[in-house]
């Protein structure tokens, strides 16, 4: 992993703390919504690696705008958490004790603190929101296309500001793209754009053997 910040390299495990969102959203949210959106992805990369598939019909080509979108929408709110939400013109609910809280999102409820909504349960809220919205700008054009590299590398920004999903160190889903592979140089400048929209870090397998 390379830090833009002080320029410094560490290696990094993918339980490390800045890829978590500690209760930035609620549970219902995190095991719900965000992992059946992953579920669906995971088995299609891995047919994708696997040389299975190669094109994308309709149902698809879903699964993976549904991944951008989430991609893109947790990373903004993890840059841009959400306070607590103030109810207007209601009465202030009953108060609950921490344990009673974690009971009442694992069950999938919602609940008040007083007259505010906890935070993440507004960040859930707001992700499905955000989510979809991307989703219907994306989808009805989605073009993806499988690249790969013949030379170098791919890295892993920070922030999906392109429509570029590395899933292994040489092989990424892009969009428009037509099936391709790029040589070292060609890497070389994905990879150029792909640090350049970082502003935090990027990281690859190996980055020495990233152009």
């Amino acid at each position: 992993m390379f830090h833009m910040q002080g320029a410094v390299v560490r290696r990094a495990k993918p339980t490390d703390r800045v890829f978590c969102a500690r209760r930035a959203w609620d549970h219902g949210t995190e095991v719900g919504f965000m992992k059946e959106i992953e579920d669906r992805f995971q088995p299609l990369a891995q047919s994708i690696v696997d040389g299975h598939v190669s094109t994308f019909d309709r149902e698809l080509t879903h699964v993976i705008s549904s991944f951008f979108a989430l991609w893109v929408v947790r990373t903004e709110m993890r840059e841009q958490p959400v306070e607590d939400a103030v109810l207007q013109g209601v009465l202030p609910g009953r108060a609950w004790s921490r344990d009673q809280e974690e009971r009442l999102e694992k069950a999938g409820l919602g609940f008040q603190r007083g007259i505010t909504i906890p935070a993440r349960q507004a960040n859930g809220i707001g992700l499905r929101i955000r989510v979809g919205r991307l989703l219907r700008e994306i989808n009805p054009s989605a073009s993806w296309g499988v690249v790969r590299a013949s030379g170098g590398e791919f890295v892993v920004p920070d922030r999906p500001a392109y429509p570029f999903i590395p899933i292994e160190p040489t092989l990424a889903l892009a969009h428009p793209a037509m099936n391709q592979t790029l040589d070292r140089i060609a890497v070389g400048l994905v990879n150029q754009q792909l640090r350049s929209a970082s502003p935090h870090y990027y990281f690859a397998r190996d980055l020495a053997a990233c152009p």
